[in-house]
């Protein structure tokens, strides 16, 4: 019988500051996640994080920034959170997964979440898979919902989770 190996990544995950763009920058610039994740500029980031219904948050381990998000609508009567980016430096090591069930704890727990929503490209299907085991529902496919920047329309994927969804499951283990 041939032992299991696991492997644990220890992050501190904490709210991003404008220091925090030039370790975020390369992280979305990762091969392969423009189409996928998208990419803004030092300027758009510093905005976005100027804007008071938005939260940035970083996983940190030893070696600096490993992963990113950012919130969006946080002042929403509503109560509903959107999840505009989330990405990680180092794709396929549970790091995605464990960061987002963090971010995911952030929402309900500390930012009172009803609902956190985000849209998914339809071609991100490693995206998706990790949202549905995070217990997120596709409601629904965006048509022609966001364009690149040589004009093409592409679909996305609309994709919720719930406050009683994420408790029943945090129950569950």
């Amino acid at each position: 019988m041939v032992p299991r190996l696991y492997s644990v990544t220890i992050m501190d995950v904490q709210v991003a500051n404008l220091e925090d763009i030039p370790a975020i920058m390369p992280i979305e610039r990762v091969d392969g996640y423009e189409r996928l994740v998208g990419r803004w500029d030092a300027e758009q980031h510093a905005r976005e994080m100027a804007t008071p219904s938005s939260r940035y948050m970083v996983a940190r381990d030893g070696s600096g920034i490993i992963a990113f998000a950012i919130l969006q609508r946080l002042d929403s009567p509503n109560r509903c959170i959107r999840l505009k980016r989330i990405a990680v430096r180092q794709v396929e090591r549970g790091i995605g997964s464990t960061f987002l069930r963090l971010i995911l704890n952030t929402c309900f727990d500390e930012l009172a979440a009803h609902r956190v929503e985000l849209f998914v490209h339809m071609e991100n299907e490693r995206a998706r898979r990790t949202y549905e085991r995070a217990g997120f529902m596709v409601e629904g496919v965006l048509r022609d919902f966001h364009r690149d920047a040589d004009g093409t329309f592409r679909s996305m994927r609309l994709m919720s989770l719930l406050r009683p969804d994420w408790a029943a499951q945090s129950q569950r283990g």
